[in-house]
């Protein structure tokens, strides 16, 4: 259970393993971890050797990796598996189950306090049904990857997930994840870079959602005006007296020394001249449309960052030269990055095409 928490609780364990039937019978169970060390049924998905199914696990790898040090195999997850079959982005686990298998799942208890005991049959019949079709569905789902030449994209994209989930990034580096931070200038984000390590730090150890210890709006105030005193702390919306008298004097020490040693601007995080914003529009557009027309949801083709490095590389780099960039190589490579370059060459022009599931498509000039 991931509320109010830095790390979420474990509450319940469901598992499902071909009993000798196949994918389509599965056997399922469920374990309270609460009572019985699930550790040794957690392992089993850090083996290689053992493909694990799950659906949006981002959560339950999350806890894998930091309360159990298990850091996940051969995963299958079938949300992203669907992302490359025209089931969209984000598509949840109960219309997948209808779409793929014609079963229609309960929702009544799907907002159930699952470290709460004791828990009623219908609310553990509703947690076995999160696992009793993923063999199915995860079969039905390799079949036709395979077919269309997209299973390696699934399986990389499959094992992402897991690294990211796995990964906890230094103190350091959380000011990037504060939203607004990219507009602060030298100084104020020297500031917020060493609040938002103390706050990341202050979280990890209270086991509290960031947001819970000081709020975004709140870190970049504090970074912009930089109080030198308790009462210029307490001046900031969101800085309560508690907040002061806890941990006054590490605030105002983080945004001295963060003042006083401010990171070096990422070439990657500059903005793009006028020119590049114009033509990152026009790849984006370009990007979506291909995605589209493959059937892929477009989000794990190409974000913002990955083709604004593409721009920053025709800008900037060795046009004869392909870099090695994430739009521009693999699978990606091969459904929208030879045409990402041959737009830029001037090899072929971007035209309306209201036969495309995109709208857009490339036509050689």
């Amino acid at each position: 259970m991931p509320e109010n928490r830095y790390v979420p609780e474990l509450g319940l364990v469901q598992v499902g393993w071909d009993g000798g039937a196949g994918a389509e019978a599965l056997e399922v169970a469920a374990i309270d971890p609460l009572v019985v060390d699930p550790s040794p049924v957690l392992e089993l998905v850090g083996d290689p050797a053992i493909e694990t199914i799950t659906h949006a696990a981002q959560g339950d790898l999350v806890i894998l990796a930091h309360r159990f040090s298990v850091r996940a195999r051969s995963l299958w997850d079938t949300q992203i598996a669907a992302a490359f079959l025209g089931y969209g982005d984000q598509i949840g686990y109960a219309p997948l189950v209808e779409s793929v298998i014609g079963m229609r799942l309960e929702k009544g208890s799907q907002y159930t306090e699952w470290l709460r005991r004791p828990l009623t049959d219908q609310q553990l019949s509703y947690a076995l049904g999160d696992v009793r079709y993923l063999g199915t569905i995860r079969e039905r789902q390799h079949a036709a990857l395979d077919a269309d030449g997209r299973l390696q994209a699934v399986l990389e994209e499959c094992d992402r997930l897991a690294e990211t989930a796995a990964s906890r990034p230094p103190p350091e580096e959380a000011y990037r994840r504060v939203k607004g931070w990219s507009s602060l200038r030298s100084r104020p984000l020297g500031a917020l870079r060493q609040l938002a390590a103390w706050r990341e730090r202050e979280a990890r150890r209270a086991n509290r959602p960031p947001a819970r210890v000081l709020n975004d709006r709140s870190l970049l105030e504090l970074a912009r005006a930089a109080p030198v005193s308790d009462d210029g702390l307490r001046a900031v919306r969101g800085v309560d007296g508690g907040l002061v008298r806890r941990h006054g004097d590490t605030l105002i020490r983080a945004i001295r020394e963060g003042r006083d040693d401010p990171p070096e601007r990422d070439q990657a995080r500059k903005p793009l001249p006028p020119q590049g914003e114009v033509w990152a529009a026009a790849l984006h557009g370009l990007v979506r449309a291909r995605s589209l027309g493959a059937s892929v949801a477009p989000r794990f083709v190409g974000p913002r960052s990955d083709i604004e490095a593409v721009v920053r590389w025709w800008i900037e780099g060795d046009r004869d030269t392909l870099p090695d960039l994430p739009l521009l190589t693999g699978w990606r490579g091969d459904l929208v990055g030879d045409a990402i370059v041959s737009w830029l060459r001037g090899e072929a022009a971007l035209v309306v095409d209201t036969d495309s599931p995109g709208g857009i498509d490339l036509q050689p000039r």
